[in-house]
């Protein structure tokens, strides 16, 4: 009886289906997700670049000020670079689960 609900659950199954949309429309979704991943991961890299710089010229002009809020910005810049990487990871894995 306790089991008995949890039986229609994993009888639940998806299969998304892909030939109702035309191939150019797929390409072009596939090419847009991939150049909007890559332009975030560049934005990242910059923000991880401008990061180490202010760093860098915290460390030389002895500002402790400066020195805080680049650390506190390559945290955040090599953060959002590691969540898009595992976001992409776990979209691929997804992806090949239904094929």
């Amino acid at each position: 009886m306790i089991h008995r609900p949890f039986t229609h659950v994993a009888d639940i199954s998806v299969s998304p289906d892909f030939s109702g949309i035309p191939d150019n429309v797929r390409t072009g979704l596939i090419h847009l997700t991939n150049n909007a991943a890559a332009a975030l991961l560049l934005l990242s890299g910059l923000g991880i670049v401008i990061s180490l710089c202010g760093l860098v010229v915290g460390s030389w002009l002895q500002n402790q000020h400066l020195s805080e809020r680049s650390r506190s910005g390559l945290l955040v810049s090599a953060g959002a670079g590691a969540l898009l990487f595992v976001t992409v990871a776990v979209a691929n894995y997804t992806m090949h689960l239904f094929r």
